[in-house]
């Protein structure tokens, strides 16, 4: 006999949430075993983001129109869930994807397959992830990600040499930083001198050797 059925406040006693399964860590344990949620259980796993994404991945194995709202609400779930569960673009979880930059990249390359407009303001942000979204979505150059772009020596001189195929000026400046990465814009971008890296070229002896050979041959 289940004595809380008795109480007519079966959530107020002592134990209630361990004997229902409602505690989040015991509704988990639940969820990966397989066993479908009752009435009360599915209320809970419904408003939790993880659960809800972990009952339609191991439960349903397949859409939990209940839980998606929770779902939507998290970048990170909203992708895995399009990704995986959906197989396909999940408007309602769009919104929470563009805010993130790493999801916001994932989803425009894995789901959408070409630009996602809402997720480029954040993509935009982060050097690496604009870099990518530039070579690897658009095919070609991302204004709205240059500033970021160019603030990253490395990624700066990889957008002149994959993305624009020539000179970069808005990134040379923390190009010329970095005596390696100022000899390679030299030798691969210019193909000659570089006046603004001879400073960073000149303090690394192995670099300034290399840069001494390809000016004189030039």
């Amino acid at each position: 006999m289940n004595l809380y059925n008795l109480h007519d406040k079966p959530k107020s006693l002592h134990g209630y949430e361990e004997r229902n399964n409602i505690v989040p860590e015991l509704i988990k344990q639940q969820i990966k075993s397989g066993k479908p949620a009752n009435v009360q259980q599915l209320k809970s796993i419904a408003s939790d983001p993880q659960l809800a994404y972990l009952y339609a991945k191991d439960v349903i194995k397949g859409r939990f129109p209940e839980g998606e709202p929770a779902i939507a609400s998290d970048p990170e779930l909203a992708h895995w869930y399009a990704k995986d569960i959906i197989k396909g673009r999940f408007p309602e979880g769009e919104p929470a994807i563009a805010s993130d930059p790493d999801y916001a990249l994932s989803y425009a390359r894995d789901i959408i397959k070409g630009r996602f407009p809402e997720g480029e303001s954040a993509i935009a942000s982060d050097p690496k992830y604009a870099l990518s979204y530039a070579k690897d979505i658009i095919k070609g150059r991302f204004p709205e990600g240059e500033p970021a772009i160019a603030s990253d020596p490395g990624t700066a001189y990889d957008y002149a040499t994959y993305v624009i195929k020539g000179r970069f000026p808005e990134g040379e400046k923390a190009i010329a930083s970095v005596p390696e990465v100022a000899y390679l814009y030299a030798k691969n971008i210019i193909k000659g001198r570089f006046l603004e890296g001879e400073k960073a070229i000149a303090s690394n002896p192995e670099y300034q050797q290399k840069y001494k050979d390809l000016v004189s041959s030039g």
